[in-house]
């Protein structure tokens, strides 16, 4: 399917979506749970949506990644994605526990007589919201509380605080939350001594900084058999031609002084140093309004997005620190001691961006984006009839299609000076491997009648 020409939406001349989001630069991977937050965040992290401008999914949907990437929260990236899914699965299994057109991720009692899908939505969403970042001071979406911008919602939306749907759509959140309660994520960050530390090839903490949650890759996945499912083949060997290559090419493209990259290059780069919550939640908000989906398709649409995101980030990382591959940044410095000839030491070699805190194969940033880019693009069509772009700190940048732009993050981390391309490739297709497991295994239609369907 494609997506309807924006002419249609928002008037003649509105051929390009312009998603603007600001703040300051990002650690992407993580470079530290807080540092991870400072990436760039919609304007929707200063003041909550408007409840009147869109569907109560979207508008629900921008509530929740903006108390996610608000650096508050201090979440790493691959815990924005694990919030996110809880929050949209809650909202899945309200709207869905309802009209019944999609099978519910957890089987649902039946809905109460009357009970409206818009009031679930907003009732899992608020709920489910509570129990992640509860309603004290952090928990703010410009001057109003999530307690007020969830009242503020059900009136902008004609809605009673009675209605049969509120108490159906919290008891699908506290499904959801109670099911994530032990899923091992609360566990995932501690001391870790790296195996083999020291020996070429091997990953080693830099500045003594603490490996970035070492236990993200036992965390219990959404849809996947286990955070191995997918695991990639080990690295290049150090010695191959692959290993060769991508250590000259990023080795002068990606060094802080003295690179060849260009301007655009360096603003690419720096482009994808936000997390991939903040880049490619505002481009699913766009491509899911303009295909005009009803209320139970929308849902599904978030939930799917964000459970291979989920995903994704558990195999992605469990691959991490499975196989402790060195950076770019050690390897450089200690090109003399891997056995390859052709891969000359530079002792005082320094990447574009800050290396971050955890081994460096597969890529994390292309594993996500190409999770939810494989689920957009399965969707709507790698091709969405118009041009995306979205602007971040002041860097604009346009893609015409979904895997153009995992293309660009392809290239954005060689450009940075912390991934080898091909670590970078291998993540992209880990991505797209586990979303399409997620799409053809999780919220499938219903056909028929079942504990997920009725």
């Amino acid at each position: 399917m494609r997506i309807k020409p924006l002419s249609k939406l928002v008037g003649a001349a509105a051929f390009i979506w312009s998603i603007i989001v600001f703040s300051g630069m990002a650690c992407t991977e993580g470079c530290g749970v807080a540092a991870a937050n400072t990436a760039q965040l919609p304007d929707l992290a200063t003041s909550a949506v408007s409840p009147v401008s869109t569907n109560v999914i979207t508008e629900w949907n921008q509530n929740a990644a903006a108390l996610t990437l608000l650096p508050a929260s201090a979440l790493a990236p691959v815990q924005q994605t694990r919030a996110m899914a809880i929050v949209q699965v809650g909202v899945h299994d309200a709207v869905n526990g309802i009209t019944f057109k999609f099978e519910t991720y957890l089987p649902q009692g039946p809905p109460p007589a009357g009970a409206s899908p818009d009031a679930a939505a907003i009732a899992a969403a608020h709920q489910t919201l509570f129990g992640l970042f509860g309603d004290g001071p952090f928990a703010v979406l410009g001057n109003r509380t999530l307690g007020q911008v969830y009242a503020d919602s059900l009136a902008a939306h004609g809605l009673s605080p009675n209605d049969p749907g509120i108490e159906f759509g919290r008891s699908a959140a506290n499904a959801i939350l109670a099911e994530r309660a032990n899923d091992h994520a609360a566990v995932a960050q501690f001391d870790y001594a790296v195996p083999g530390a020291g020996t070429p090839g091997v990953w080693t903490r830099i500045n003594n900084a603490p490996a970035l949650l070492p236990g993200w890759g036992n965390v219990t996945p959404f849809v996947l058999k286990s955070g191995s499912q997918f695991r990639p083949d080990a690295p290049p060997a150090l010695n191959s031609d692959v290993y060769t290559r991508d250590y000259n090419e990023i080795k002068d493209i990606g060094r802080q002084v003295g690179s060849s990259r260009t301007t655009l290059q360096s603003q690419i780069a720096t482009f994808w140093r936000a997390s991939p919550t903040a880049i490619w939640n505002p481009i699913a908000n766009q491509v899911i309004s303009a295909n005009g989906l009803d209320i139970s398709s929308t849902a599904r649409a978030y939930a799917l997005f964000y459970l291979a995101a989920s995903d994704a980030s558990v195999a992605c990382w469990e691959a991490k620190y499975y196989y402790n591959s060195w950076r770019p940044q050690l390897a450089i410095r200690a090109g003399d001691l891997d056995g390859n000839d052709q891969t000359d030491v530079d002792l005082t070699w320094t990447p574009f961006v800050a290396t971050p805190p955890h081994p460096e194969y597969p890529s994390g940033h292309t594993d996500n984006s190409g999770a939810m880019a494989f689920v957009l693009s399965s969707m709507f069509g790698n091709e969405p009839g118009a041009t995306l772009e979205v602007t971040l700190s002041g860097i604009t940048r346009q893609w015409n299609s979904f895997d153009q732009a995992v293309d660009e993050v392809i290239d954005a981390r060689v450009f940075s000076g912390i991934h080898f391309r091909n670590s970078d490739e291998v993540g992209a297709r880990q991505g797209r491997q586990v979303a399409q497991f997620v799409l053809t295994h999780a919220l499938r239609p219903c056909r028929g009648q079942g504990s997920r369907c009725s």
